[in-house]
């Protein structure tokens, strides 16, 4: 008898996107923050919570806020940065201080729905430059909530790698910069799992035998269900219902082989052994092989989640000049690299990976193969109906 938390999928038709991602949260100490909002604390309706879901809404203003003329390098002033713990280390502030003569300050966020939530709550005052992953920067464009700027007229614009030169989410990079790119996979303990049995795919990862000990999930439903829909054969914002059935059954059987169920901490378990398999961001799994090099981190070949962060400037931001000297700073690789060192990434600039450490440049974690980026997907920006999917599906499973 099928014991298993009802689930009744929400299908509704969903406009047709490029693919692109959703993300949250950032170096070391940052795995616990990322993507951590919008977890509904009962499986309610399926029509509920369209605010906190990351879809595409329509709401805010309706007016864009423009300041794409030409640029005009700031010398002096005030900058306020809203952004990931991690993506600003204590060095690159003072540099850019010392620099510029302009004077930062920042803050950062847990999640990308509470940075629209901050937005939304002060129709985008407060901050001059923030830090949205690339499903957010949709959606922040269609809330108005973002200054158009238009990278192409900055004097550094074309130093950005032609790979991250025409995302969905602002095809012609009029409204953000890519700053971070990362991955979503997941990581094994070759010393004891047999390379005959080490998984390849989310499809093999949800079938291991548990006689390797527990595993680890992320405490995130977007990468959860997303894994749970590849492996089943599907794919994120699917409209099939049936997709999404396959995908909480199969949650549902996998549930006895989990150990964890969390964000924080990821890197430590693993590189500890507590955990051998394990679900985790790539510059986690970079972290965790500083500690322990029997970890080898997998780029699953029926899907890996490619994200984004980016650098954009709020609609209410008081500082625009200061605001594009800082995205035309951070443009130049030579200034980026200790920012992409600190995150555990690799660069989106031309050139960028040159800059880092021999080490990092090794590590699949930072650059992956030309054959695992073939795995590499962005993910859609659902529609809300079928982000409640995602919300129900993951809350049946951590019953």
């Amino acid at each position: 008898m099928n014991t298993s938390p009802a689930f009744t999928p929400s299908v509704a038709s969903v406009s047709s996107r490029s693919r692109q991602s959703v993300r949250s949260g950032r170096a070391r100490c940052v795995a616990m923050l990322r993507r951590t909002a919008c977890m509904v604390l009962a499986a309610a309706s399926l029509l509920a919570t369209a605010a906190c879901s990351g879809g595409i809404s329509d709401s805010a203003r309706t007016t864009d806020v423009i300041a794409n003329g030409a640029y005009h390098e700031a010398h002096g002033g005030q900058l306020h940065i809203y952004t990931w713990a991690g993506y600003m280390p204590d060095e690159v502030i003072k540099k850019f201080e010392q620099d510029t003569g302009i004077s930062l300050t920042v803050d950062t966020f847990e999640s990308n729905e509470a940075l629209e939530a901050k937005l939304q709550s002060t129709g985008g005052s407060g901050y001059d430059i923030v830090m949205p992953s690339d499903y957010m920067v949709y959606q922040l464009i269609k809330e108005h909530m973002l200054v158009k700027f238009d990278v192409s007229k900055l004097p550094n614009g074309k130093n950005i790698s032609k790979e991250f030169s025409s995302p969905y989410y602002d095809p012609k990079l009029e409204y953000s910069a890519p700053y971070v790119v990362g991955y979503t996979g997941f990581m094994v303990n070759t010393a004891k799992i047999p390379k005959s049995a080490i998984p390849t795919s989310w499809k093999e990862f949800f079938a291991l035998s548990s006689k390797y000990g527990k595993s680890q999930l992320l405490n995130d439903s977007i990468e959860v269900t997303n894994a749970a829909l590849r492996a089943v054969g599907s794919d994120q914002c699917t409209t099939n219902a049936h997709a999404y059935q396959h995908a909480n059954d199969l949650l549902q059987s996998y549930r006895s082989k989990v150990g964890v169920v969390s964000s924080e901490g990821v890197a430590d378990r693993l590189a500890s052994g507590e955990q051998v398999v394990g679900m985790i961001w790539s510059y986690d799994a970079y972290q965790a092989q500083q500690s322990n090099k029997d970890l080898e981190f997998i780029y699953p070949s029926d899907g890996t989640t490619q994200f984004v962060d980016n650098m954009a400037i709020a609609a209410g931001a008081q500082n625009i000049d200061q605001a594009k000297t800082f995205i035309n700073y951070m443009l130049d690789p030579k200034n980026k690299e200790a920012i992409d060192e600190s995150a555990g990434a690799g660069s989106v600039l031309k050139g960028g990976n040159a800059l880092l450490p021999s080490e990092m440049r090794s590590s699949n974690t930072i650059v992956p193969s030309a054959e695992e980026l073939k795995h590499a997907v962005t993910e859609q920006a659902c529609s809300n109906a079928i982000n409640d999917n995602y919300t129900q599906l993951f809350e049946n499973f951590k019953q």
